[in-house]
């Protein structure tokens, strides 16, 4: 067979062993995306050497970045006005608690072995924060009550824009010798607001193209389209694209409730009162985040490098701190019950966002970033795997 066909097999394959995963999730709570990793390892470079992810190196960072925008855009079609006001507060609370506990630790850590103060910091804010591609998906699986739904959703989206800005504010201290606090707090907030705003007029722009063009029929490529441009947008304007795709959402799955304020308010027609997303459509939406996560967590699994043991030590060590400190968390959620503050605890993945920056700190070639490319990738792999397993114990007391 020639290549063109190898990888149609291979991906063929994969999509039928990420059903499998996700039947045997359903019935043994034995998390999908610990099967989908071990197959990304054993056709990578260190199993059946059937892909080598440097062939897909130039294009991965744009497969990962709309996975991301899409994730967190459907995802929020399981959050609505009520469970989101309910949970902005203690979202905020579990959020900075952990983001400072597990930067801490891991900053710790890192200049525990040996490493200088300000790389060791940003590893710390690298890992900083939990993965909305692990917590998404899982999220939809697991179906737990709307308010602990948006205290993780919240947190994986709002963890992300954490990394990043403090992971890039330290990496521009190493490079340019400069650091202002002020700087850093008006870039958090810009990114926030601007994505806020954006995300929510770009909502409402597109009921209203809906109301109008698409009543009878959507191609929902179109919303695809959209969607992807609101992103571009965002990011040009200074704003963080991915929250702005969580606020379009958001707008979107409570556009019945919102057309329905509106025409009461201005005494319209009420034909204007509508849903913006089909059930058909969002059943689109909801195969297109199946194959995303799989290939996403397949792509992760072949980036686990097992030639260095001493990263893979250390690794998994940062990893079980972090599974560790993650337990402190029912000290911010006591008005949770027994079970969601279990789940809560347990979900602590890293994932697309750490990978991302580890890119950007490796191209940067400040001393000693490959070191922290590879221990953030071992910590990712080991924190999936460990999180997986600690839902799965999590989920089976419950059960």
């Amino acid at each position: 067979m020639n290549n063109a066909t190898l990888v149609l097999l291979g991906i063929s394959i994969i999509l039928f062993i990420g059903f499998v995963g996700e039947w045997i999730f359903k019935k043994t709570k034995i998390p999908d995306i610990l099967i989908l990793i071990i197959i990304g390892f054993v056709i990578g470079p260190f199993g059946l050497k059937y892909v080598n992810p440097t062939n897909i190196a130039s294009y991965a960072p744009i497969f990962t970045t709309f996975a991301l925008l899409f994730l967190l855009y459907d995802g929020a079609f399981n959050i609505d006005i009520k469970s989101l006001a309910k949970g902005a507060l203690p979202s905020l609370k579990v959020t900075i608690f952990n983001f400072i506990l597990s930067a801490f630790f891991i900053s710790l850590i890192m200049t525990i072995i040996g490493y200088g103060i300000l790389l060791s910091i940003l590893t710390g804010f690298i890992l900083g924060g939990i993965s909305s591609a692990f917590v998404i998906p899982l999220l939809k699986q697991l179906n737990p009550k709307p308010k602990t739904y948006s205290v993780l959703m919240l947190e994986s989206a709002i963890t992300d824009v954490l990394c990043i800005v403090f992971a890039f504010a330290i990496l521009e201290i190493i490079t340019l010798q400069s650091f202002n606090l002020f700087d850093i707090l008006k870039n958090i907030i810009s990114l926030f607001l601007v994505a806020g705003i954006t995300g929510g007029i770009a909502g409402l722009i597109w009921i209203a193209i809906v109301a109008t063009l698409f009543r009878e029929q959507k191609p929902y490529m179109i919303t695809i389209a959209y969607l992807i441009l609101l992103y571009v947008i965002t990011e040009f304007i200074g704003g963080n694209g991915a929250i702005a795709t969580l606020f379009f959402g958001l707008i979107l799955k409570n556009s019945r409730r919102i057309t329905q304020y509106i025409t009461n308010s201005l005494n319209t027609r009420p034909k204007y009162v509508i849903n913006a997303i089909t059930p058909s459509e969002k059943f689109f939406n909801d195969q297109l985040s199946f194959f995303l996560k799989i290939f996403f967590f397949v792509y992760i699994g072949m980036l686990f490098d097992i030639s260095d043991i001493t990263i893979l030590i250390l690794g998994f060590s940062i990893s079980v701190t972090i599974m560790i400190a993650r337990r402190f968390t029912k000290l911010v959620t006591a008005e949770f019950d027994t079970q969601d503050q279990n789940l809560i605890s347990s979900i602590f993945a890293r994932g697309l966002a750490a990978a991302a920056i580890a890119q950007v700190v490796l191209s940067s070639g400040i001393e000693g970033a490959e070191g922290v490319v590879a221990i953030t990738y071992s910590v990712i792999v080991f924190s999936i795997i460990l999180s997986s397993i600690s839902i799965f114990v999590s989920v089976r007391k419950k059960g």
